[in-house]
């Protein structure tokens, strides 16, 4: 148990005067001599009698302690802060089916994302996929659970097929500019260039700017090979991302990019403290309630039962 204001104890040091009050003998009479009741004991009732001031005195200490505030903490949580809003931007396009290692770039991308967001807390987190078009398959949020089923189920062909990393970059930002959150952060993902008619990635990397969203962006390219066909525009996508303060990392093989998203992960922590707090008992109202039934008994037993009669 502790106190929220020790220093109202001192209050229970009344409790003195008080018995020292309550012990004062009431005037007495004169009388020529005690011999003839000397020798009669005090009933239970006399006893009782003298002995009601305690209840007073426990009532002052109750009161005191009650003043004091008299708690018991009895759990710890914590209080979150709030993290970063993240949109990840995955290009999807024909180009990602092709041999990435032991799979496709497309499926490890998918792995490396997911493990990425096991990583994350308190980060908000939305996925925007694009090809020709974009398109928004869920908005930030902390239910990482719906998120990696939505991951999972992502295939190429949803769009109709080329690169639209404009279109892609703006539907991030259009996912981010209302957010409230201390750092808005977009990753996106490609394997080529921008080859679609919709929004330039110059206009959309000048309203990342306009937002203050930070953009790092990936180019994913495969380590050589006769089948591939690494089209990455890496001047491109260095741009965008150094325009916004951020970052732009290149991944030739799975486990660079899974380097990446790590490296990406620890230059983007929550930058919001985390706070502790006990929840506690509060006791004042028993010790209060306590110091009231004393002297209310007080009252009950000197004017019924313990009542003494008149001279």
């Amino acid at each position: 148990m502790e106190f929220a204001l020790p220093a109202a104890l001192a209050l229970a040091l009344l409790a003195l005067p008080v018995a020292w009050l309550a012990r004062r003998r009431a005037r007495g009479y004169s009388v020529p001599s005690v011999s003839p009741v000397a020798a009669i004991q005090p009933t239970w009732r006399l006893r009782a009698a003298r002995a009601l001031p305690v209840l007073r005195v426990l009532a002052v200490v109750a009161l005191a302690v009650a003043i004091a505030g008299p708690r018991r903490g009895n759990a710890t949580a914590a209080i979150p802060g709030e993290g970063i809003d993240i949109a990840l931007s995955l290009d999807i396009s024909s180009s990602m089916e092709q041999r990435f290692g032991n799979s496709t770039r497309l499926e490890v991308t998918k792995d490396v994302i997911r493990e990425f967001i096991k990583q994350r807390e308190n980060d908000r987190i939305g996925l925007v996929v694009f090809q020709k078009d974009a398109l928004s398959l869920s908005p930030p949020s902390l239910d990482y659970g719906a998120l990696d089923r939505m991951i999972s189920g992502v295939e190429s062909g949803l769009l109709p097929d080329g690169t639209g990393i404009g279109v892609g970059l703006a539907n991030a930002l259009n996912m981010l500019q209302d957010s409230t959150a201390a750092s808005r952060v977009v990753i996106l993902l490609t394997d080529g260039e921008h080859n679609a008619d919709s929004i330039s990635p110059e206009e959309a990397a000048q309203l990342a700017v306009a937002l203050k969203i930070r953009v790092y962006t990936i180019g994913v390219v495969s380590g050589g090979g006769p089948f591939n066909n690494d089209q990455v525009d890496e001047a491109l996508l260095r741009d965008i991302a150094e325009r916004t303060n951020a970052r732009y990392f290149t991944a030739s093989s799975p486990e660079a990019l899974a380097d990446v998203y790590e490296e990406i992960g620890s230059l983007e922590t929550s930058r919001v403290s985390r706070e502790s707090f006990e929840r506690f008992t509060e006791l004042a109202p028993w010790f209060a309630g306590g110091a009231a039934a004393l002297l209310l008994l007080e009252l009950v037993l000197r004017g019924t039962l313990l009542r003494r009669s008149p001279a």
